[in-house]
């Protein structure tokens, strides 16, 4: 962990000036405000990536003030979260207060003006954890509670997993490789994740990870089922995961990459082939829009998939297509059931 600011019964308004900037920095513009008179602050930061954890320590009551200049001035988009260890937090919104104790976490949105009060409360010293989370982590993981203001109690069996996870962050974070940082600060999150859901009923109910991931490997490759290079690499750098992890999140689903390609690639060529604005398009063309790199594997796929070739297909459709195309989704079914079930 590097500290990266520390002074002691301060009264000095370089001190105060110098710690400013700092929380501009690594949170965001707002105006600072010391009322104690004296100045009494450390902070210490574990890990810059993927997120960045901190952890704040302060002798003296602290203010930070965020107001709608501020936000139109620095529009960072980051949530907080703040995990109270010693005297408490108190944040002021236009929808109400809050006041997070020790043993309590609660989140902060720097799009929403806010006053918030690093308090001692007969302690003689403020201590919290930050975890700074840029916007695709927390709609990631976290998006369910996008509106939740209410402190949450970290004094159970989850909120102590939650909190041991941080601890561990806090202490190796800045030793970590990447690819390890990134899958303990995905389990924390995760784990923060389930531990909101199971404390407020009222949280909506969230895909799990595997769902989610699922969804972007699907969302990828129907945006881009034209591309002729589309493949395993491409879609897991797309989808900020490893190849290996791709192959097992749709082995775990009962499909293939290949099958998630042709279901969807095919009909869409199907489709061209009589469709008033491409049907008089070649068969050569319509391969190549569809993402092949040849007209004769098109058509050898074609037929495999709906038990003609392109051409005979094209010239089956009438003015009513309804019952020819009912007529290729049968053959279809029983040459190619896998690739084209949910076709």
């Amino acid at each position: 962990m590097e500290r990266l600011f520390s002074t002691a019964n301060s009264q000095s308004s370089e001190e105060v000036s110098a710690y400013a900037a700092l929380m501009k920095r690594e949170f965001y513009e707002g105006d600072l405000e010391c009322p104690d008179g004296t100045f009494d602050v450390t902070f210490d930061k574990a890990m810059s990536n993927p997120i960045a954890i901190t952890r704040i320590t302060s002798g003296c009551d602290l203010s930070f003030r965020r107001g709608p200049k501020h936000i139109r001035n620095n529009r960072v988009g980051i949530r907080v979260l703040w995990f109270v260890r010693k005297g408490s937090l108190k944040i002021r919104r236009a929808d109400g207060t809050c006041e997070i104790g020790a043993g309590f976490a609660g989140i902060m949105d720097s799009s929403v003006p806010f006053h918030a009060t690093l308090k001692r409360n007969g302690e003689d010293r403020h201590e919290s954890t930050q975890i700074i989370l840029p916007p695709d982590f927390f709609f990631a993981h976290l998006i369910e509670a996008e509106k939740l203001s209410a402190p949450v109690d970290l004094q159970s069996s989850e909120g102590a997993a939650c909190t041991r996870l941080l601890d561990i962050l806090l202490e190796y974070g800045d030793t970590l490789g990447e690819q390890s940082s990134r899958h303990l600060v995905g389990g924390l999150l995760e784990a923060i994740a389930d531990h909101l859901r199971n404390s407020f009923a009222t949280l909506p109910k969230r895909q799990n990870l595997v769902d989610r991931r699922l969804a972007d490997i699907e969302n990828y490759i129907m945006m881009n089922l034209t591309d002729p290079d589309l493949c395993h690499d491409k879609v897991a750098a797309n989808c900020g995961i490893s190849p290996r992890y791709l192959c097992y999140l749709l082995k775990a689903n009962n499909t293939s990459f290949s099958d998630l390609v042709w279901k969807n690639r095919l009909p869409k060529a199907r489709d061209w082939l009589v469709t008033p604005k491409t049907r008089n398009q070649p068969i050569h063309e319509i391969a190549y829009m569809s993402g092949f790199k040849s007209a004769a594997h098109f058509s050898r796929m074609f037929k495999t998939a709906y038990g003609v070739t392109p051409r005979e297909f094209r010239a089956m459709q009438t003015a009513d297509s309804a019952p020819a195309n009912s007529a290729v989704h049968e053959m279809a079914a029983h040459y190619y059931p896998q690739q084209l079930h949910a076709a």
